[in-house]
């Protein structure tokens, strides 16, 4: 005979025991924009970050697909400088939400207006690096990377990665439109739809600038601004060229701990030579040596300085001069020309003209970039424009080769 047992724990299925409730309860309304409402509400006694449409455009086709978009996009993300993502439910009084971790923190911008040390805003600038090169890692740009969308945990001062309402991948077809915040925006960000993993670069790069990283990290942070396919490709050569300046201040550093060892050793050498027993004299020994100490490190600060200060003049005389020279090539006409030809036979009689002139452009972007370089310098600026020259020309060319190779084909098959 079957029995009728009651397999369910009812007992601990409840809406609620002991004050802890299964429902999203004391909801409190954190921000609204155009299309969004973001919320906090408890939940079995924690925290939850709540994200769903406003009621006026909840209906509407398009709004719906970026939330999915956005949904599936933190869904694939799980880093420890990525705000947590479990799923989409739908709540009361705000109909259908994202539900996110709650950070518990400040934004970039106001931990950066409180008492920061430059050795935490650096560890909190290589904390989102490593956030982005993950990204990054799995299709996704971000493409709203600002100071807002960075929060800062108040227990550990780590940062967490928010906000991927604009972030798209090469995978989803749908929303593809230029979008971001334009003061950190990139320039092509703003006129193409395309998830281009430079745009992040150069959004860093205003976002490193804003947190005072020191003059050794400038070069850097300019190389990240640089036009597209002049700045860092991708996140692993920022960390690259931020490990190698990193080696550079260690090396200082190793320097001014040895020439410490040495003036204390000269110091306590001296005093048992001369087993001299006037305190007096004995600090103005010291007050010497912390002085030549002063001195030493300063004179290793000023090395590196110039050092970084001379190549930023170099990465800047060769985008000044690649500029330059696609200045003229463009007023050629011969790109678009080369382009746009379908035969052989009507290939400009200027194209070879054209081809002669472009000797010169290099010359005259060397002009155009100033003369407070070395000869040495110039010289490496000056075969990078050469490079730079043969790259576009060779595209001529091998254009040209195959109409002819096309022509040929035709003619023989013609005979």
């Amino acid at each position: 005979m079957q029995q009728d047992y009651d397999s369910s724990a009812s007992g601990y299925l409840e809406d609620s025991y002991e004050g802890v409730s299964r429902t999203f309860t004391d909801v409190e309304i954190l921000s609204t924009s155009e299309k969004n409402v973001v919320a906090k509400a408890k939940r079995y006694g924690r925290w939850w970050l709540l994200k769903g449409l406003k009621q006026d455009v909840a209906g509407k086709t398009a709004y719906q697909q970026q939330q999915r978009k956005e949904l599936e996009i933190l869904m694939m993300l799980q880093h420890q400088n990525v705000v947590s993502t479990y799923g989409l439910e739908e709540v009361d009084g705000l109909g259908c939400c994202i539900v996110m971790e709650y950070v518990d923190g400040v934004t970039l911008r106001d931990w950066l207006q409180g008492k920061t040390t430059r050795q935490a805003r650096r560890r909190v600038a290589r904390e989102l690096i490593d956030a982005v090169r993950y990204i990054h890692s799995k299709g996704v740009v971000h493409r709203d990377l600002k100071p807002e969308n960075i929060l800062v945990t108040r227990n550990g001062e780590n940062i967490k990665l928010i906000d991927f309402g604009l972030a798209d991948t090469d995978g989803h077809a749908v929303l593809k439109q230029p979008a971001g915040t334009p003061r950190y925006m990139s320039p092509e960000q703003k006129v193409k739809a395309e998830a281009d993993a430079r745009n992040d670069i150069y959004s860093l790069g205003i976002i490193m600038k804003q947190m005072d990283l020191g003059h050794s990290f400038l070069h850097i942070i300019n190389r990240c601004k640089f036009p597209k396919d002049h700045r860092y490709q991708n996140i692993g050569e920022l960390q690259d060229a931020i490990r190698r300046q990193q080696n550079i201040w260690r090396a200082g550093w190793a320097a001014g701990g040895v020439a410490v060892i040495a003036l204390l050793l000269a110091v306590a050498a001296w005093a048992m030579m001369s087993k001299v027993d006037h305190t007096e004299q004995m600090l103005t020994v010291q007050k010497d040596s912390v002085v030549q100490l002063k001195e030493h490190v300063e004179d290793i600060a000023d090395r590196q300085s110039m050092q970084e200060s001379h190549q930023q003049r170099i990465e800047q005389a060769i985008s000044l001069g690649r500029k330059a020279i696609d200045r003229r090539i463009a007023k050629t006409g011969m790109g678009e020309h080369i382009d746009t030809l379908s035969s052989i036979l009507y290939l400009s009689p200027e194209f070879y003209a054209a081809i002669q002139r472009t000797g010169s452009f290099v010359d005259e972007a060397l002009n155009e970039v100033g003369s407070d370089l070395t000869q040495e310098d110039l010289a490496e600026v000056k075969t990078d424009l050469y490079t730079h020259l043969g790259k576009i020309t060779e595209k001529w060319y091998l254009k040209i080769k195959k109409l002819k190779d096309d022509y040929d084909a035709t003619f023989t098959e013609g005979n």
